[in-house]
């Protein structure tokens, strides 16, 4: 079917050939660019959308031939910029496609892209996510498209640090374990504009690698990358500590823990920390020696503690100090002076959790009491009862085997 674009103005057949487009009649679009392509040779645009749409229909070759044969009559500086148009062009499309979900498309739009222009760092990561978001990312892009090389050259890089982060999170949540995810998180650091966000990324990166995957080890390297951003970062340094000695590296566990003690003034967090020294030495071995009066000491600041009864506002510090008092029966038999200093800490995290979950205690306590109701009215009560999964490495679980 032919077009004659003298029946239209200008502006009109542009409008319905882009309408082609997007209803997927590429054939009549075809059309409309062929036929401003025989009035208006030197218009370069027409070549770009005819060659994008041959591209759409499938017929790649043909799609490369009308843009080459756009560009034969340039002069190199006008090659130039006839190549940034035509970039913009196909950037524009693959944006069109990614928001509609069409992600093949904009996958194959951005796969010419590359070939036109091999060191868009943008287009690169764009790939990357699009890859992942069908299912085809194995890891080897980073390196077969030339993302990583690019990441660790020292040249300046012209890009997006929002989409190398997006990027990053996509790609570690979806490979984490992957060796091309950390060689990927540690290209980014010489371009990381937010440290907060970066390190949050690998933080939830290392948690779920060191419990769901029970790979301890692996998430230390994650946060070695944080620490190298920022060594007196509290919390990087937390982890660091948890998870060397999770993965058995005792020294470097109780070293860690060591340093984010004396870098910490908070009487809470100092009582988390240094809880974090007396696990490492207890879970070590051979370091009763050392442990005990370190426990002296964690006592006195425990009580110190108690005694101050800090209003605490940040939720985590509170679900952590519930742990400050575990190791106590482990070294020293004295039930009811570690009861009481159990005891105690509950009390005061509870107290504070009293405090900034007001709300929710409210309405517990209100279907706690419509269940009691219900219980007094003679209503059946289902009782549920589950065994955890930590019972399989924990001192009850080993001494009541038997009876399962």
């Amino acid at each position: 079917m032919s077009t004659n674009l003298s029946d239209t103005t200008a502006s009109n057949w542009q409008e319905q050939a882009d309408q082609c487009c997007v209803s997927g009649d590429y054939t009549q679009a075809i059309n409309f660019y062929e036929e401003a392509i025989a009035s208006e040779p030197d218009v370069k645009f027409h070549y770009w959308k005819l060659g994008l749409i041959l591209l759409l229909q499938g017929q790649e070759a043909e799609a490369q031939t009308t843009w080459l044969l756009g560009m034969t009559d340039g002069e190199r500086e006008q090659v130039e910029c006839w190549t940034g148009e035509l970039i913009q062009v196909l950037q524009t499309e693959a944006e069109r496609r990614e928001t509609e979900a069409d992600y093949s498309v904009a996958w194959a739009i951005r796969q010419h892209l590359r070939e036109i222009c091999p060191t868009d760092i943008n287009n690169l990561l764009q790939l990357i996510e699009l890859a992942v978001k069908l299912e085809i990312y194995t890891g080897k892009e980073l390196t077969d498209q030339g993302a990583l090389e690019l990441l660790q050259s020292e040249q300046l890089v012209e890009m997006n640090p929002d989409l190398l982060m997006q990027v990053l999170q996509t790609v570690l949540t979806y490979l984490p374990l992957d060796p091309k995810s950390l060689e990927f998180a540690e290209a980014c650091l010489s371009h990381v504009q937010n440290n907060i966000t970066f390190i949050d990324i690998l933080l939830r990166t290392g948690f779920r690698i060191a419990t769901a995957e029970s790979e301890p080890a692996r998430a230390v390297k994650f946060v070695e990358v944080c620490w190298r951003l920022d060594p007196h970062h509290l919390e990087v340094l937390r982890y660091l500590a948890t998870w060397h000695q999770d993965a058995g590296n005792y020294s470097q566990g109780i070293e860690t823990a060591k340093k984010c003690y004396d870098l910490l003034e908070d009487l809470p967090e100092k009582a988390f920390a240094h809880h974090l020294i007396l696990r490492g030495l207890m879970n070590a071995g051979g370091y009763l020696a050392e442990a005990i009066p370190v426990l002296a000491q964690h006592e006195l600041l425990l009580k110190s503690l108690i005694e101050s009864e800090p209003t605490i506002t940040n939720e985590t510090a509170i679900v952590r100090l519930f742990s400050t008092s575990y190791y106590f029966p482990y070294c020293r038999d004295n039930p009811r002076a570690n009861s009481q200093l159990k005891n105690a800490i509950a009390r005061l995290c509870q107290k504070n959790i009293e405090t900034y979950a007001r709300s929710q205690i409210e309405q517990y306590s209100q279907r706690m009491l419509a269940r009691k109701q219900r219980v007094d009215a003679g209503a059946k009560t289902l009782k549920i009862g589950y065994l955890s999964h930590c019972l399989r490495v924990h001192s009850v679980g080993w001494l009541a085997r038997w009876l399962f």
